[in-house]
């Protein structure tokens, strides 16, 4: 008799089971292997913890970050082993250090504002920094002193536009001036730059106007060693632009400047905007470019020529010297070029790679990204909401991935030693144009969201100006900053001026062709994070799954496109009205007055080419039909007027849903949702959205929150008061 064969199980399922064991196990390896990388993810926490107290509606308690570092402590010291718990600890610890290096950052910063606008009169103080524009001088003083009845405590400095016919003074000068004081300015658009938190971690409590000459009261008032030394470094900035001026002029002389000095103030608006639509404007700013450069000529230079004396070259490491002398050189010119955010991290980049040519360590990697990332951070935590950390270090990060993923090995010279030309000029092609398609892809989320704006032929100028820039013009501007103690500068700066002209030409000839500029939609905060989270994934995973932060980017990509748009916006004064069209791009009420208010909108929602309707016209593609008293507004079941007089609101009271009076205050309407002149100067600039018989308000007040730097002199709304307001139930 047959042996009976047993029957399977009733979930007969090995291979899957062991798949998805075989599964849970690859993914535990590939979560270990994140460790070899913890420093950088460390770091990415760091960042995180700044970003959290930033975007956090109102100021955080003072303990939260030092709860979550004790936490994280105790932690480590229960588990006392390194393993995945441990190392989640540990990034806990790093984001609370982050929350407490930004709460220490403002505690450290926070000075007097005013809070109402004062003056004229007449306002005395020590110069400490100077910039210069077409027209006028920017200055900031220090040390303030005036007397006024209604400001109870002075700030600490103030910003002061001067006319540039009186010229300019000199960073340590004492001067007095008689002007007009008022507090900063909040955002101009709800979700726009905040210039109030820019203002604040400057220390800057009031800006002002004159057009009245200023007075010298006492010249280079510097004290202190340290004063003594920025007030030097600041004048000799303003030397050395006064001498590339004088030789190279106009807008090429004021590009060369922005190259050497860091000094971009001197650009014409016209060339400015060329080289933003011509996506070149990354040149203008000192960064890696700049930095790499002069390391790599000093590095060069000094290394060849001690090798050609043997009783040193035999002698002594002349790799080492070569390298405290880049090192000394980058110093100084991230000194003159007024230490900007780039700059900085160009500098702290070059001096890791310097370092690890000094300790005989590999000298670029992500590590030294992530210690630029951090000694940055530490000092100013701040610059993590700003466009220029978030372009440039994404941009890095992006490159070194690459490259360390992708080994680049160019061998110019062939079998007998012969130079290959033409391979050399392809791979330097090459990495130009992978790194321009890397860098530039990489910023251009960035950029879409803090400038809403897209240049469409930036790899076409880029592949022209780079290396123009690269091989012609910083070479030359370097000599000539190397022969000006010499007074033989002049030669070669008329040589760095034929370049920038040359790359003038191409911002302004690419700038001008057609679709050179495409408008992206505002972009929710939220979008912009998820992009950095997946981009930081996808650099910095060590594994497959590094390719789950496309995912976000993508989402990123097509958020603006796809949120809702606003159907009317006003700004705090009421005296810029705009309304969209069916794309989302705003017809602007025609005033001629706040000029700059009106290109910020233009520039966050678009221009629309519909008109806005004259009285007693209607245009059907704007809904909008207007009359001398106001406008109508006819969207989505809604109806809301815009009313210029108290006669309008009377007669539309209880026949539109909203009403909105932007010249009127304390407008009574029981039957009818209304925003008038209080609403505005309380909450600030307002976007509403018309939806399907509901109304959403967005205004300024609700996107800066109650925070430290955006506490204005105003009345609060209630905090009861719905945002969402359902207009089908309205009294």
């Amino acid at each position: 008799m047959a042996e009976a064969v047993p029957s399977p199980p009733l979930f007969a399922a090995p291979r899957l089971s062991m798949w998805l064991r075989g599964r849970r196990e690859s993914l535990r390896e590939e979560a270990l292997r994140q460790l070899d990388a913890g420093l950088l993810w460390l770091v990415t926490a760091f960042g995180a913890g700044i970003a959290a107290f930033f975007t956090w509606p109102v100021d955080p308690w003072p303990w939260v970050g030092p709860a979550l570092g004790s936490l994280a402590v105790a932690i480590v010291i229960w588990r006392r082993r390194l393993d995945g718990v441990v190392f989640a600890a540990a990034m806990v610890l790093a984001v609370g250090a982050g929350l407490t290096a930004a709460q220490v950052r403002v505690s450290s910063v926070d000075a007097p504002v005013i809070t109402q606008e004062i003056g004229p009169l007449e306002v005395r103080g020590r110069v400490i920094e100077v910039e210069r524009e077409p027209g006028r001088t920017r200055v900031i003083l220090d040390r303030v002193r005036f007397e006024s009845s209604v400001v109870s405590r002075k700030p600490v400095r103030i910003r002061l536009s001067l006319p540039s016919r009186h010229g300019a003074p000199r960073v340590g000068d004492v001067i007095a001036v008689d002007a007009v004081l008022r507090p900063p300015e909040r955002p101009v658009v709800p979700g726009g730059f905040e210039y109030q938190r820019y203002l604040f971690f400057e220390r800057i409590g009031a800006l002002g106007y004159t057009l009245q000459p200023w007075e010298l009261k006492r010249a280079q008032a510097e004290e202190g060693m340290s004063a003594q030394a920025r007030q030097t470094i600041e004048n000799l900035r303003r030397d050395i632009s006064d001498r590339i001026l004088a030789v190279i002029p106009g807008d090429a002389g004021a590009v060369a400047v922005a190259l050497v000095t860091g000094e971009q103030s001197l650009i014409s608006e016209p060339l400015q905007e060329a080289y933003r639509v011509s996506g070149l404007a990354h040149l203008l700013s000192i960064s890696g470019v700049h930095m790499s450069l002069l390391a790599a000529a000093v590095f060069v230079l000094v290394r060849r020529t001690l090798a050609l004396w043997p009783a040193v070259a035999l002698r002594l490491d002349i790799k080492k010297i070569a390298a405290w002398a880049a090192l000394a050189a980058t110093s100084f010119y991230v000194l003159i070029s007024g230490m900007s955010v780039p700059a900085v991290r160009a500098f702290i980049m070059v001096a890791v790679v310097m370092i690890a040519v000094l300790v005989d360590r590999r000298a670029i990697s992500l590590r030294s990204v992530a210690m630029a990332a951090v000694v940055l951070l530490a000092l100013y935590p701040e610059a993590v909401v700003g466009p220029s950390f978030q372009m440039s270090f994404m941009a890095v990060i992006a490159l070194v991935a690459l490259y360390e993923r992708v080994s680049l090995r160019p061998h110019w010279r062939g079998p007998d030693g012969e130079v290959r030309v033409m391979r050399a000029v392809l791979i330097y092609v090459a990495a130009l144009v992978v790194t321009d398609l890397v860098a530039g892809s990489v910023t251009s989320l960035f950029a879409a969201y803090h400038f809403n704006r897209l240049p469409a032929y930036s790899l076409i100028a880029n592949l022209v100006a780079a290396p123009l820039t690269g091989l012609w013009i910083m070479p030359t501007g370097l000599l000539a900053l190397a022969l000006m103690p010499l007074g033989w500068d002049a030669p070669v700066l008329a040589l760095m001026g034929a370049g920038v002209d040359a790359v003038n030409g191409t911002a302004i000839a690419v700038a001008g062709w057609p679709g050179a500029e495409v408008h992206v939609p505002p972009m929710a905060p939220w979008a912009m994070a998820g992009a950095a989270a997946g981009l930081i994934v996808v650099c910095l995973w060590r594994g497959t799954l590094r390719w789950i932060g496309v995912i976000p980017l993508v989402v990123a990509m097509m958020q603006p496109w796809l949120a809702s748009k606003p159907d009317v916006v006003m700004d705090e004064s009421g005296r810029v009205v705009a309304v969209s069209d069916s794309g989302g791009r705003l017809a602007l009420l025609p005033d001629r007055r706040d000029r700059f208010v009106r290109s910020v909108f233009k520039e966050r929602y678009g221009a629309s080419r519909e008109a806005w309707p004259k009285p007693g016209e209607t245009n059907p593609d704007l809904g909008l039909a207007c009359d001398a008293a106001g406008c109508v507004l006819q969207r989505n079941d809604i109806r809301l007027t815009l009313a210029w007089s108290q006669a309008a609101v009377a007669e539309d009271c209880g026949v539109a849903d909203v009403i909105v009076a932007p010249a009127l205050f304390d407008v009574s309407c029981r039957s009818s949702r209304v925003i008038d002149r209080g609403d505005l100067w309380r909450e600030g600039a307002h976007a509403l959205y018309l939806g399907s018989g509901r109304l959403r308000v967005q205004t300024v007040e609700d996107e800066t929150g109650d925070r430290l730097w955006s506490r204005q002199p105003r009345p609060r709304r209630r905090a009861e008061t719905a945002r969402t307001e359902d207009l089908d139930n309205a009294d």
